[in-house]
């Protein structure tokens, strides 16, 4: 058999062929997931020249390639937009400030006329202080208020305020290591309470406005503060806080003459308030027990307790007076029935003096004891000689008259 060789060329040639013939036969899926020919390209409107191909292609938007996704190879192609991307507007002006016209500055009610003290106060010198002319000292806030009214004529008033906000104790724990030692450290810092707060408020009670506020916590700092009103006028200050305790105090620059004034009539002022506290004037002075009478000895005044000694030095007489003030009547009756259990060795003797009494009378001692409400009353003579029974009981029914005053 013979064998007929094909020569190399024509091998390729064939090869070359049959791989064009294969690669022509595949199929292809349209963009929109249908068979039409608009979907691969223009359609030629004209002759068929490559003209009017050239025309229309120019005239058509081409749309961008998209890569494959798993959408592709499931046969479902996403349309693809072909509208332009949306420009960027420019940003607009911060609507909060808005440009207006001002207020008519006519219509603002002037500052009044400040009026200064009859004599002169310079502005800095050394003989002028400052007088409080009035003081509120560790007032307590927790969410109340209070408010006071002050008719200014002496301008300027200062206002100073001191604070004592409610203290609370943080405590934070912190791992430490330093070299082979290691450990826990526990600090602990006290600081004011943030719930702390305080506010003044001062109106002008003529106009109804308000001219100052200060405070302390919030929007405030945390310090002390001082204010000054300097014109004349009728104030109110409203103060108003919460954990807080506040020192308050009204102040006017004065000379010294005015304080050395001022001072005088504070002091009797601060004698009347001590004496209103004490123990009304029911015990006997000098005058009560006659001529040449002197009180001696330490004296005892309390707003429960009055106690003193009186003498005659001419004769050596002397009176001891002892005036008890008790919560209640019962408690002075407990009190009266023991003092006749400390006289039980003297004989009692009943006296009309008060809700009831009784005297004793020996050689060197003599004594009258009653009770009235809740007063009890000790008037004691120790001594050679004694005050007699009949003027002690003579000035008993002298302090139970002035105690029927007081009630």
């Amino acid at each position: 058999m013979k064998i007929i060789r094909v020569p190399i060329s024509i091998q390729i040639i064939a090869i070359l062929m049959l791989c064009a013939f294969i690669t022509g036969c595949v199929e292809v899926t349209p963009p929109t997931g249908e068979q039409e020919a608009s979907s691969y390209g223009p359609v030629s409107q004209g002759s068929g020249d490559m003209k009017d191909l050239v025309k229309n292609q120019n005239q058509t938007m081409t749309p961008p390639v998209q890569s494959p996704g798993p959408s592709d190879q499931q046969g479902a192609t996403e349309p693809v937009s072909t509208s332009s991307p949306e420009t960027p507007l420019p940003p607009v002006e911060n609507e909060s400030f808005v440009k207006v016209t001002p207020k008519d500055y006519s219509q603002l009610k002037g500052d009044t006329q400040t009026s200064y003290l009859p004599y002169n106060r310079p502005i800095s010198t050394d003989n002028r202080q400052f007088m409080t002319i009035y003081e509120i000292l560790n007032q307590s806030f927790m969410k109340n208020a209070s408010a006071y009214a002050y008719h200014l004529v002496t301008p300027p008033l200062y206002i100073e305020l001191g604070f004592y906000p409610k203290m609370v104790t943080d405590e934070q724990e912190v791992y430490k290591r330093t070299g082979d030692k290691e450990g826990t450290i526990k600090y602990t810092k006290v600081r004011p309470s943030q719930d702390a707060w305080f506010e003044m408020r001062v109106y002008d009670m003529d106009t109804n406005q308000e001219i100052i506020r200060e405070g302390y916590g919030k929007t405030y700092s945390m310090t002390n503060k001082t204010a000054a009103i300097r014109r004349a006028g009728t104030f109110q200050f409203d103060f108003m806080g919460d954990s807080i305790a506040a020192d308050i105090a009204m102040k006017i620059p004065v000379d010294n003459s005015t304080v050395n004034a001022f001072s005088n009539v504070s002091s009797l002022i601060e004698d009347k308030k001590i004496k209103s506290g004490l123990l009304p004037s029911v015990f006997l002075q000098e005058t009560d027990m006659g001529q040449g009478w002197q009180r001696t000895g330490d004296l005892i005044h309390t707003p429960v307790k009055y106690s003193s000694i009186l003498i005659l030095p001419s004769s050596g007489s002397k009176l001891t007076q002892d005036i008890s003030k008790f919560p209640g009547s019962q408690d002075a009756v407990t009190q009266y029935a023991q003092t006749k259990t400390a006289n039980s060795g003297e004989t009692h003797i009943a006296i009309t003096a008060g809700d009831e009494g009784y005297g004793f009378e020996s050689i060197r001692k003599t004594g009258v004891v009653f009770r009235q409400g809740p007063y009890l009353v000790q008037l004691t003579s120790y001594s050679v000689p004694p005050v007699s029974l009949d003027e002690l009981k003579r000035l008993a029914t002298l302090v139970s008259g002035r105690i029927t005053q007081t009630n």
